[in-house]
């Protein structure tokens, strides 16, 4: 039986992305790892293992990162993000997600909360962070010879100089933060354990040599998309085909059927598409085998159609909120396995109260390594010669 964690004599712990690296395959005659389905581009297992190692040893050497320094991410799905997510979380750092198309006092409240020394952002959302503070480091590289991007860092860095075990991340050490939108100032806080729990969780066993492909539309900087599409799927040696979210049902039957798909993640309106009217387009749905909907549930309805249009289909429904509010509903017996946040001990912190420009954390976040950083000045170690806080051009 394959062994999900190491012998309890091993010194070294292990933290989320050493535990995801670990189960990466090796041959580079795989599956790709990730596709994206715009541009046809492909990113390998082993290219995802350089990628995150180099990146790690850029932040940590380059930069000057530190275990436990915040690292907030702004950036839609792209084959960049996989390898930025599990780099930063290899270096030792937390990692922050938020909506890119969050506004820019949504933004700078996240990072202050959260204490982050740094800020990730895709060029697009780059002009957003301006006036936050925080050294700015871009997805991908620019022709503005003044920035420097984690691309640039992907392909200088050395893969050998930051194996995730030199940090020593501990189990409980905060590894990961989720802001959600305005509406409901929710903050989703998980540990290494919880996103050791969380991956573990979507390695379902394959049937008959099942090669498993999935169509994913929800974001990787959402509470469920950085532990399911970032890490779990890769850890399960699924290859993620990244897509828009649907126009219409045919569009999104098409999807299944021109990749294979075995398997999709999608938001409540996107799964729902593809249970509409069918007419011959049902053929177009015989490989799919598993949906995950996600960060909400179905309305009774709409669960109820799909069942009846894809009754062959294992269905899990995750939603966020309160642990206590949250619940799971799981049709079909393989979807026991698959990833539940409320199954860990992830930590949901409510600013329901609180103006998106105060919103701060609690008493207990406060007392953090994390938000510690905040009055212990918390840009003073990062390399102020490679970083600049982002000017707008005029």
């Amino acid at each position: 039986m394959e062994q999900l964690y190491p012998p309890p004599a091993r010194a070294t712990p292990v933290d989320a992305a050493a535990f995801v690296l670990s189960r990466l395959p090796h041959h580079p005659a795989t599956a790709p790892a990730f596709v994206d389905a715009a541009t046809g581009g492909t990113l390998s297992f082993s290219a995802l293992r350089r990628a995150a190692l180099s990146l790690a040893s850029g932040l940590r050497l380059g930069l000057g990162l530190r275990r436990g320094d915040a690292v907030l991410v702004l950036s839609r799905n792209s084959l960049l993000l996989p390898q930025i997510l599990l780099g930063v979380l290899a270096a030792g750092a937390v990692v922050v997600a938020a909506d890119p198309d969050a506004t820019p006092a949504e933004i700078a409240a996240a990072a202050h909360a959260s204490g982050a020394v740094m800020i990730v952002a895709e060029p697009e959302a780059a002009g957003k962070v301006a006036g936050v503070g925080v050294p700015l480091l871009l997805t991908s590289q620019s022709l503005d010879p003044r920035t420097l991007s984690a691309e640039e860092l992907i392909y200088g860095g050395d893969p050998t100089a930051a194996e995730p075990t030199t940090v020593e991340p501990s189990h409980d050490d905060r590894a990961f933060l989720a802001y959600s939108s305005s509406t409901s100032r929710t903050t989703v806080a998980m540990t290494h354990a919880d996103l050791v729990a969380a991956v573990a969780g979507v390695g379902l066993p394959p049937q008959d040599d099942e090669r498993r492909v999935c169509l994913a539309s929800l974001p990787m900087c959402s509470a469920h998309g950085l532990p399911l599409i970032a890490l779990g799927l890769p850890a399960a040696r699924v290859t993620t085909v990244l897509v828009a979210p649907p126009s219409d049902p045919r569009a999104a039957r098409e999807a299944v059927a021109a990749h294979g798909a075995t398997d999709v993640v999608a938001a409540p309106e996107a799964a729902a598409a593809l249970a509409g009217p069918m007419a011959l387009d049902v053929g177009k749905l015989s490989s799919l085998r598993r949906v995950m909907v996600a960060p909400a549930p179905f309305t009774p309805e709409a669960r109820q159609e799909f069942r009846r249009r894809l009754p062959w289909v294992d269905l899990t429904e995750l939603s966020s909120g309160t642990p206590a509010a949250s619940e799971q509903v799981l049709l079909g017996g393989a979807a026991a396995a698959v990833l539940m946040l409320p199954q860990t001990d992830a930590a949901v912190i409510q600013h329901n109260s609180q103006p998106a420009e105060q919103m701060s954390a609690t008493t207990d976040e406060a007392n953090s390594p994390v938000n510690r950083i905040s009055s212990e000045g918390k840009t003073s170690h990062i390399a102020s010669n490679s970083l600049q806080s982002y000017n707008s051009p005029t």
